[in-house]
């Protein structure tokens, strides 16, 4: 019985589809490590730069209810504060973003050698990626559309993943 593997010993290709999962999440996680960098390096936004954008908003909500949308625009007002609330905090919240991200990539970094720990350390990723606002925002201020979609997302990733765990050790 020599051409059966034992339990212990990982087959030497990579699974197809595991090869997709982590490159594209090597993308997305990269991209998002190279934006959050640039951002560190740029600072928060001044006081000018909050007031305009926020005038911005004003305008666009009121056209968003003066066209019966309120849902939208009381969205928009969440996310308005929820940035203000960033921009306080933004050293803090770019630490542990630029954190969380380096634990991603680290993980499907891991997975893609075939260790299961890669799969774990992407489940805390994915977790500190959801969670991360309500570190530094009121939850009032953050729209449950976006947690929502998130915890989809990560939930569908941590899923798919898992449906390679047999090739991993």
């Amino acid at each position: 019985m020599e051409n059966q593997l034992d339990y212990n010993e990982q087959p030497l290709e990579r699974p197809t589809f595991l090869k997709v999962l982590c490159i594209l999440s090597f993308i997305s996680i990269g991209l998002s490590l190279v934006f959050s960098l640039g951002s560190l390096v740029g600072g928060p936004q001044s006081e000018d730069e909050m007031i305009a954008q926020k005038v911005e908003l004003l305008e666009a909500n009121d056209e968003l209810r003066d066209s019966g949308m309120d849902g939208f625009a009381d969205m928009m007002e969440q996310m308005t504060r929820m940035n203000e609330s960033i921009n306080a905090n933004f050293y803090m919240a770019s630490v542990v973003s630029i954190l969380a991200l380096l634990i991603g990539f680290y993980g499907v970094f891991s997975m893609w050698q075939g260790k299961k720990l890669g799969f774990h350390l992407y489940i805390v990723y994915s977790l500190i990626s959801v969670g991360q606002l309500y570190l530094f925002v009121s939850p009032a201020d953050i729209p449950s559309i976006a947690i929502i979609f998130n915890l989809i997302v990560a939930a569908t990733f941590i899923l798919l993943y898992s449906r390679n765990l047999h090739w991993m050790k």
